[in-house]
Formats: structure tokens, C-alpha cells, sequence
């Protein structure tokens, strides 16, 4: 038991050296990486480069020095070879390695580490990245069994400390420590020996009048170091508990079986009296047996017999008890192969020494499957035992906490691999902010710059918004705390304002973008807009950044069917990307996840916008289904259902039997043209090409009966819409309205085909209401039935505040001068106060009329936003219930607005605090929450 318990106590010692060992091969993976980035950096780069790759690393200092020895460090000083304060390996002999431990100008102990840096297989120069050694204590790794057990890094030579897990331990070294914990120079010297000689293995000693084991293991770095674990020693005996209660039965048995010996040798008594004592020991034996969860059979070779066997055989292992005394061999076959050598050597007389084997047995499809553990313990006069014992319980204990184990592994994995992905998203934004924060200082006597600046520092801000957006929408979703909002959709205004979003990105990696759709019936819905935009941005966005330069990308929007209020509709994103395996497919809505594709080791990502893309799936009630291939593509279908608004079934208008001609070699979209023309009063008529469309105009005119109004798809060949436009304008007879239908690009080509004499512009995708109101531009009466006006025009409000007086609490002393100076601005009188406490002072104590509103942020010290409005509203001022009262917060989500309602607030900015949203709300509520309440 003391040899098993020190065996499992050096295991769990090699999982922390190994635990060490992979945060050291991590540091030194990231430097050869580093060393084959920095070899194609200009040289005037190295400074800002270095810099970067401390921020991105963690290491304290990263030194580059050419073939002569000279160089720059990442803080921007010269550095020399000769004021290395480790030997060097990587630029006199081109060798990666590990210095030893050394007192460095960090003031800690560090290590560092060197490789020689390669270009076109030449050396150009080393680089050295140097690492404090307390970087790599996290308890994590250095304590273990609930902070019983505790490791250390010693050095080998005179065991001085280099990591230790708790602080100061009284003396400078290892040995110091244990000679004040009394024990003695026999131990102290046998144990620095082995450690000097770069032994493993364990050793009691004493701390506190308390027996501990100590392990120690050297390391390979940092260079002449040794790990050191110690755990107090009932703790781990204490997992032998289950081994010593066998062996406690074990011995019952060999006492029944020595019993036994000692009677078998007292021949001389009668046979009756041996037969009453063997029936003693029968009874007892069964008795014995019949009490505990284990099965015993003891068995001499010699005469292959079997002496005892305990009748909870048949329970155990499922052999009848007769049968098994007459052929012991039937036991071991129930084992199968994987015992037959074992049974072979035990019933043979060949077994030496305890063994010990958990087999499987009940592989037939109607049998239950357990799992037996076989003692087999050669006994005294060539007799052995066995011992059988059911462990399926503990076999699948073991097998879930494996399972466990492995899961938590993963998901640690994943999470560490997405923090260190967000860790360096989120810094790169900031780097931009403070860059430019620091560049317009620097340039206050330059307008434009500081301008300049001030524009990349918002593009900057709204990108990291946007990731700690992602972060939270994820953290709402793995809680189930997503709330759906209903609002009124435009759809038109929502697609357009993704492709804004995602254009710049597609012009700069040259992909096509084609928009496919019939004319949708629809296009106002009823739902959560923000949500829905999100997943057509993550599908969007995803579909760009996997596509390489070039390639093609599909968007197609059908609305599939429709009740009185409910419309199914169904969104395409196709692209002809890097595509995905089937094995990452099945992961693709796991939290943190990313395929390990090097086609894609410069892409950034979280590894959240799909988990959340179908998170809000689900609870908007749709799906999603994804199609991928290898090197060929990914395809994307989501339907979701949509509700539609009360007056979404409006009659169209008759427009008489006038002739439309419509040409595009996209026949199902003219189709549905068609039919939403016929149903009209329309006569359409097609064509395929631009050489078809310039004959029909031709040919209409030369009958006298020209088209009232073209559409032409720009996408015509073999010349473009606008071409052919061009060539009808030239001919007799094409002086007709002519409308473009185009995809997203419209403003790229609106000034060409003004040139060329369109009229009219519809984009993909096409809608019933947008393309009836774009046809009633150019009928010949004004009466026909009023179509609804498109509401997705986007506008700015103009704000008109000047002189009026508004109350703010805000805690925070920067974003009280920002509310200020923005409102001041625009000739409001603001009054700042620090807490709500103030803010309530300040109402109670005013006339009734001098504030027109309130701006109350929600976390503040003394008195928060809630408790402050709640007190103004009960308050006997004569404004207390008519002042509009305007939170100011972090929380954005449902709940949080719910909670605001109640305590009397009457709208909700979530900061950061955007200019027009501000605007907009004093200039909603500026005649007070009456007027308010009336106009809405």
C-alpha cells in the first residue's frame, strides 16, 4: 500500500510537471512563430513589432540582435550581445534553448527563452524573449486536492526557490525549510543528493508534527531546476481505503484458510471431528461470504480441487455453484480471452505473484454488461485464492468522471483558445483608440488630423462595442435569457442597411455578390429586428471572410407561404469558400468553437457568432440547416416565421391594359414580375437578351404600338441593361420610361445609367409594394388608389433644445463631462451632480418649471438611479409626476428597461451614450410625459 500510494502520488507530480512543460512549450512555439514573422519585417518596423508581440505574449522583454550582435528590445533600447544576462545559444551557434533561472532587471527571477531567426534558410540574426517566472504559478497548476497538496520549483544545485505557490517559506532554501520543520540531516542530506543527481521519487518528512510526502522531479526547464509537490500523507492513503478494506477481508480468509492448514496437519484427530470442523468452516465461510459484496474460491493445484467456494458465486458471476465446484475452469471461460492465460496459470499451479484484472462479461444482446475484478493471491501450501468483485458501479463512475474529465478538458481548451482569440481582438481596437487619442494631441493645431483621428478612434469604439456585444449576446443565450422584442420590421431597410454593412469588405476582397429573389408579397413584418439583423450579418459576414479573393456569394430571400398573420421566410447565403468538414459541422453551434484549418489562420473570429446565430434562431422559432464541402463551398438555409402587420393585405391598384416589356435572363424573377403586373391590368411581354429587347422596342414602334414602360435587369447579355438602354434612347421610338433592375450596387452604376437614359432604379431583392409605387411614378392618371409610402427612408434628428434646463446624475467623473459638453452645446442648461442622493436634493429644493427633465444613471454610489427616481416620483414636489425622468446605463437588456419602467422612468439610453439617440430622446420628451403619452 506505502509502494501504490507513493506510485499515485508521483503520477499526479508528472501531470503538474506536464501542466508546466506545455506553458513552456507554448512560450516557445509563440517565439519560433514570432522568429519566422519578425524575418519578414522591415527593419524599421522592429520597434512597433516588438511592442506587439509583448502586448500579444506576456513576456516581459523580447530582444532582437542582428549577425553582429546588435540590436533593439521591445521597450526601444539598444541592446548588445555581450549584456545578455544568459549565455547565448541562437546567434554564436544557431541553436533554439532555455536559459537557467537568473535575477533580471524585472526585479523577479526569469527565465528566457532564444531561437535563431531564418530568412530564405539563411540566419539573419536571434531573438530572445525573456519570462518571469511567477507568470507560470496559477493555483491551477500549483495547488491541487482542495490546496492540500502544493507544489514548488526549486533550483537543483542548492535548492533555492524559483516558484513557490504560497509566498514565503521562512527560509531561502528547500533544505532550510525542512530543518525547521524538524526533521532530520539523514533525510535532508539522502533527499539533496537525489535531487543533485537528477533523481525522481518520493520521501516522508515532518511539517507541523504532521507526516507530508514529498515528491520531487527534475525539469528540463528552467535549465538545473527540480519540481517539488507535497500533500499531507493521510490524504492520499486515504484513497487506498477501498484496497485496504479487500485486504482486510483477505486475511479473514487466509486466517480461515491457515484454520484450515493447522487442522489438515492435526491428522491424528477422528474423522468425525475433522468432518464437524470442516462443517464449521463451511458455515462460516459461507456466513463470511454470504455478508459481503465479494466471491472466494480457494483452489489447490495439485489435486485440482476446489477446496471452498462461496455460494454468492452464481450472484457475482453467474455460474451455479455445483458446476463451478466440479469444473473450476467454467469460471475463467466467462471472463473470455482477455482471462485465459490468467485462469490457465492459476488452475495450472504457475502463479507467482498477485494479480489483479477487471473484465468485461454479458456481451450477448439480451444480457446486462458488468464489470468483474479478479484477485488471484498465491496462499500458503501451494494453494491460491480468488477473489471475484462486482465494480460495474465504479467502472462507470470511472467512466463518467473520465468523460467528465475529457469534457471540461475541451471546454477549458476552448475557452483558453477564445480568450487568448478575444484577448487580442479587443486589444486591437484599444491600440487604435489610445494610437490615435496620443496622435491627435499631438496635432491640436491641426484640425483636419485631429478630425481624422477622432473618426478612427469611433470606427475603433464601435468595434469593440461590438465584440463585448457578442460576448454578452452569448452569455444571455447559454443562460436562457434571451427576450425577443415586436417592432415593426422593413425589411427593404433592414437588407440594405447589412449590405452597407458588408460591402466595403466585399470591394476589397473583389468577391460578386448576387442577390436572387422573387418579388416578395411582403415588406413589413413584425418582430425583432436588431436580432434578425445579427444573423444575416453573422451569415454574411461569415460567407466574406472564408471566401477567398474573387469568389462568389449568393444572398436569396423567398417568402415561402403566409397565413392571415403569419409569413414564413426563408434566407439563402451561399458561398463558394474554403468550405467545412463533416466532423466540425457537428460542432459549428458549440460555444468557442473554430475549425483547425491553416486555410484560415489569419482569420479572426471569437468562435460565438454561430452558437448565438442559433440561439436566436431557435427562439425566434425557425432553423437553420447548413450544406458544406471541402474547397467547394458552404450553403446556409434559415427559415424563420415572421408575423405581419394588421393591414399587410392591401388590394392593388388597376393600372388599364398598357404594354410593359420586362428583359432578364432570370426567369423566375420575371415571372413573379409578371404575375404581380397581370394582377394589375398590365399587358407584359419578354425578352432574354439585349438583342431580343432593342428588336421588340424596334418592332413595338414600327406597329405603333410602343411599350408604355421597359424594365431591363442589368445582368442582360450580351450587353449590360445600361447598354442596351443606350442603344434604345438611339432608336426610333425609345423615348419610354425605362426602369434598371439592379442588385445592391445601385449608387456605383446610378450615374452611368442616368447617362444612358434610365429613369428608375428596383434592387434585389424586389418588393410588391416598392415596385407597384415605382410603376404609379409614370401612369398617365392620378387616379388609382394611394399606395403606402416606403417608410425605410433613414433621417437624422434635428435637434431644438436651446434653453432648456435638465437635472444629470452621473457617478463617473468622465462621463459627466461628456453629458455636459454635449448638451451645452446645444444652449442646454445642464446641472451635473455626482449620485442620485445630490440629484434628489437638488429637484426637492427647486421651483416648480426650473427643470424640464431628468438624466439619472443607474449605478451610483450613496443613492442609485432607481431608488433616486422612485423617491422623486413620491416626492410632494409640484413636478414630481409630470417630469420626464431619463435613464442612463450599461443595462440594456429587457429586464433592466422593466425595471426602470417601474421605478417611474419614462425612456432608456444605454451608453455608451450615441449622439443622435440622446437627441432624439430629449426631443421626444421635452414638453413633459403628458404631452408624450398623448402623441403616442
Amino acid at each position: 500500500m506505502n509502494n501504490s500510494t507513493s506510485e499515485t502520488f508521483l503520477a499526479s507530480s508528472r501531470i503538474i510537471k506536464e501542466g508546466l512543460n506545455n506553458k513552456i512549450s507554448l512560450d516557445e512555439e509563440i517565439l519560433i512563430t514570432f522568429s519566422e514573422l519578425i524575418a519578414s519585417e522591415p527593419t524599421s518596423h522592429l520597434e512597433y513589432t516588438l511592442q506587439n508581440y509583448i502586448n500579444s505574449s506576456g513576456f516581459y522583454k523580447i530582444t532582437y540582435l542582428d549577425m553582429n550582435g546588435k540590436g533593439i528590445d521591445s521597450t526601444g533600447n539598444p541592446a548588445n550581445l555581450t549584456e545578455l544576462p544568459f549565455t547565448d545559444t541562437a546567434l554564436t551557434n544557431g541553436q533554439h534553448s532555455n536559459s537557467p533561472a537568473y535575477h533580471g532587471n524585472s526585479g523577479w527571477l526569469e527565465i528566457a527563452y532564444q531561437t535563431p531567426v531564418m530568412k530564405n534558410d539563411t540566419q539573419i540574426g536571434a531573438l530572445y524573449a525573456q519570462r518571469i517566472l511567477e507568470d507560470f504559478n496559477s493555483q491551477s497548476l500549483f495547488m491541487f486536492h482542495n490546496g492540500q497538496g502544493l507544489a514548488y520549483v526549486i533550483d537543483s544545485d542548492n535548492g533555492e526557490w524559483l516558484i513557490t505557490c504560497k509566498g514565503d517559506r521562512g527560509s531561502d532554501t528547500l533544505y532550510g525549510f525542512l530543518k525547521d520543520g524538524g526533521n532530520q540531516e539523514s533525510t535532508l542530506l539522502a533527499l539533496q543528493n537525489a535531487i543533485s543527481e537528477g533523481k525522481s521519487g518520493t520521501i516522508t518528512i515532518q511539517y507541523h508534527k504532521t507526516e507530508y510526502l514529498l515528491c520531487f522531479l527534475p525539469l528540463d526547464t528552467p535549465y538545473g531546476s527540480c519540481l517539488i509537490t507535497t500533500i499531507p500523507k493521510s490524504i492520499i492513503q486515504h484513497e487506498a481505503f477501498d484496497l485496504l478494506d479487500i485486504l482486510k477481508v483477505l486475511l479473514l480468509v487466509l486466517l480461515a484458510a491457515g484454520i484450515l492448514i493447522s487442522l489438515l496437519v492435526a491428522g491424528r484427530q477422528s474423522l468425525k471431528a475433522r468432518s464437524r470442523e470442516r462443517e464449521y468452516r463451511e458455515k462460516l465461510f459461507e456466513n463470511l461470504s454470504t455478508n459481503i459484496d465479494f466471491a472466494f474460491m480457494l483452489y489447490t493445484p495439485a489435486t485440482h480441487k476446489t477446496e471452498l467456494l462461496s455460494n454468492n458465486i452464481s450472484e457475482i458471476i453467474g455460474v451455479p455453484v455445483k458446476q463451478a465446484l466440479k469444473s473450476p475452469e467454467i469460471i475463467f471461460q466467462y471472463f473470455g480471452p482477455e482471462m485465459e492465460e490468467m485462469g490457465d496459470a492459476f488452475l495450472n499451479g504457475r502463479l507467482t505473484t498477485q494479480c489483479l484484472q477487471e473484465c468485461k462479461i454479458g456481451d450477448g444482446p439480451d444480457e446486462v454488461v458488468r464489470w468483474i475484478a479478479v484477485h488471484m493471491i498465491p496462499a500458503d501450501y501451494n494453494q491460491y485464492l480468488a477473489v471475484f468483485h462486482d465494480t460495474t458501479k465504479e467502472h462507470h463512475m470511472r467512466e463518467t468522471l473520465a468523460d467528465a474529465l475529457e469534457q471540461a478538458r475541451n471546454t477549458n481548451q476552448a475557452r483558453t483558445l477564445f480568450f487568448s482569440s478575444i484577448s487580442h481582438d479587443i486589444r486591437t481596437p484599444m491600440n487604435g483608440i489610445i494610437g490615435m487619442t496620443n496622435i491627435a494631441m499631438s496635432n491640436l493645431d491641426h484640425p483636419e488630423k485631429v478630425s481624422a483621428c477622432l473618426q478612427k478612434i469611433l470606427t475603433a469604439s464601435d468595434h469593440l462595442l461590438a465584440l463585448i456585444n457578442e460576448i454578452l449576446d452569448m452569455s444571455r443565450i447559454e443562460s436562457g435569457k434571451i427576450n425577443l422584442k415586436e417592432e415593426q420590421i422593413e425589411l427593404p431597410t433592414l437588407i440594405s442597411n447589412i449590405l452597407s454593412f458588408i460591402k466595403p469588405e466585399i470591394q476589397r476582397k473583389h468577391h460578386e455578390l448576387m442577390m436572387k429573389s422573387s418579388v416578395l408579397e411582403h415588406d413589413t413584418f413584425i418582430g425583432d429586428a436588431l436580432n434578425l439583423q445579427k444573423v444575416f450579418l453573422n451569415l454574411l459576414s461569415n460567407a466574406v471572410k472564408y471566401t477567398p479573393d474573387g469568389g462568389h456569394i449568393i444572398f436569396c430571400i423567398e417568402e415561402l407561404k403566409h397565413s392571415q398573420d403569419i409569413a414564413d421566410i426563408r434566407f439563402i447565403v451561399e458561398d463558394n469558400g474554403i468550405g467545412m468538414s463533416e466532423d466540425f459541422m457537428k460542432r459549428i453551434f458549440q460555444p468557442f468553437e473554430r475549425a483547425e484549418d491553416s486555410r484560415m489562420s489569419k482569420t479572426t473570429g471569437t468562435g460565438l457568432g454561430m452558437s448565438i446565430t442559433k440561439g436566436i434562431i431557435d427562439s425566434m422559432g425557425g432553423h437553420i440547416q447548413i450544406e458544406s464541402q471541402i474547397d467547394k463551398g458552404s450553403r446556409f438555409t434559415v427559415e424563420i416565421p415572421l408575423k405581419l402587420p394588421p393591414d399587410s393585405t392591401a388590394k392593388p391598384p388597376f393600372f388599364g391594359r398598357y404594354p410593359v416589356l420586362l428583359a432578364s435572363t432570370d426567369t423566375e424573377a420575371l415571372d413573379s414580375i409578371s404575375q404581380i403586373l397581370d394582377g394589375t391590368g398590365l399587358k407584359t411581354d419578354w425578352a432574354a437578351s439585349s438583342l431580343e429587347t432593342s428588336a421588340k422596342v424596334a418592332e413595338a414602334h414600327q406597329n405603333q404600338e410602343d411599350y408604355f414602360i421597359i424594365i431591363i435587369e442589368n445582368r442582360l447579355t450580351p450587353l449590360s441593361g445600361i447598354e442596351t438602354a443606350r442603344q434604345i434612347r438611339s432608336l426610333k421610338g425609345g423615348s419610354n420610361p425605362i426602369i434598371l433592375l439592379s442588385t445592391y450596387d445601385e449608387e456605383e452604376i446610378k450615374e452611368d445609367a442616368s447617362s444612358a437614359g434610365i429613369d428608375g432604379f428596383l434592387t434585389k431583392p424586389y418588393f410588391k409594394n416598392e415596385l407597384l409605387e415605382t410603376l404609379m411614378n409614370y401612369m398617365p392618371t392620378e387616379d388609382f388608389p394611394t399606395l403606402q409610402p416606403p417608410s425605410y427612408v433613414s433621417h437624422r434628428l434635428a435637434p431644438h433644445l436651446s434653453g432648456l434646463r435638465i437635472l444629470a446624475a452621473e457617478d463617473n467623473e468622465l462621463n459627466r463631462e461628456i453629458i455636459c459638453e454635449l448638451l451645452t452645446a446645444k444652449n442646454v442648461q445642464v446641472l451635473c451632480v455626482e449620485n442620485g442622493k445630490e440629484a434628489l436634493e437638488e429637484f426637492e429644493k427647486s421651483a416648480a418649471g426650473d427643470y424640464q427633465m431628468i438624466l439619472l444613471d443607474i449605478h451610483m454610489p450613496v443613492m442609485d438611479g432607481l431608488e433616486t427616481s422612485r423617491s422623486i416620483r413620491s416626492s410632494s414636489h409640484p413636478d414630481a409626476s409630470v417630469i420626464p425622468i431619463i435613464a442612463m446605463t450599461a443595462d440594456v437588456f429587457d429586464e433592466d428597461i422593466h425595471k426602470s419602467r417601474e421605478a417611474g422612468m419614462d425612456g432608456h439610453l444605454s451608453k455608451p451614450i450615441v449622439l443622435e439617440e440622446l437627441f432624439a430622446i430629449i426631443n421626444q420628451f421635452k414638453e413633459g410625459r403628458k404631452g408624450v403619452e398623448e402623441k403616442e
